[in-house]
C-alpha cells in the first residue's frame, strides 16, 4: 500500500515537473525584427478612436441603444478635438534659440488652440446633453484630451520650461545665454 502510494506520488511529481518544463520551453510569438520582444498589434488611429469610444461608453454604463448613439458622437467629438491641434512644425527651433517674436507667436497660437477646443466642447456639450445625464457629462468633459499623458498617466514636461528647483530642459543647458539660470560671464 505504501509502495503504491509512494510510486503514484513520484509519477505525479514527475508529470507535473515535466509539464512545467514544457510550458517554459514554449516560445511566445515574437516579431522578426525584435527577437526579444513579443509582437504588439499596431492600431490605426480609427481603431484607437473606436476603442477609446467603447471604453468611455463602458465607463458611463450605457445601454445598447445609447451606446450606439454615444459612440458615433464621441468619435466625431474626438475627431473635432484632433482638428483643433496645430500641424507639427517641420523645422522646429530649440526653445533657447527662439526670438521674442517667435515666443509671442507660440503663446498666441496656444491661446487660439485652447479657444478652438473650448468652442468644440461647447458645441458637442449640447449634443451629448441629449444622450447623457449630468454625471455622465461630467465624466466625458473632465477627461483629459487624448495624447495629453504619457504611459503611467504622468503629465508631459514641456521643453524649455524651468520650474524653481528643477533642472532646465536638455536642449537648453545652463550654458545657453538666453536661459534665465545661465551663468553670466562678464
Amino acid at each position: 500500500m505504501k509502495t503504491t502510494r509512494l510510486l503514484s506520488t513520484l509519477i505525479l511529481t514527475v508529470c507535473l515537473g515535466f509539464g512545467s518544463v514544457m510550458a517554459q520551453n514554449a516560445a511566445p510569438q515574437v516579431c522578426p525584427e525584435k527577437a526579444e520582444k513579443p509582437c504588439k498589434v499596431k492600431l490605426t488611429p480609427e481603431q484607437r478612436m473606436e476603442a477609446q469610444a467603447q471604453r468611455m461608453g463602458k465607463q458611463l454604463m450605457l445601454d445598447d441603444a445609447k451606446l450606439a448613439q454615444f459612440t458615433s458622437l464621441y468619435k466625431e467629438y474626438l475627431t473635432a478635438l484632433k482638428e483643433c491641434r496645430p500641424a507639427a512644425k517641420e523645422n522646429k527651433v530649440k526653445p533657447c534659440e527662439r526670438t521674442d517674436a517667435q515666443i509671442q507667436q507660440d503663446i498666441e497660437q496656444r491661446f487660439e488652440v485652447r479657444q478652438k477646443v473650448l468652442d468644440t466642447q461647447k458645441k458637442y456639450y449640447a449634443s451629448f446633453k441629449k444622450i447623457l445625464n449630468a454625471r455622465q457629462l461630467e465624466k466625458v468633459f473632465s477627461m483629459e484630451r487624448p495624447g495629453r499623458f504619457h504611459k503611467g498617466h504622468f503629465p508631459m514636461r514641456h521643453a524649455g520650461t524651468v520650474h524653481p528647483g528643477h533642472m532646465p530642459a536638455p536642449c537648453c543647458p545652463n550654458a545657453c545665454p538666453a536661459h534665465p539660470l545661465a551663468p553670466q560671464d562678464k
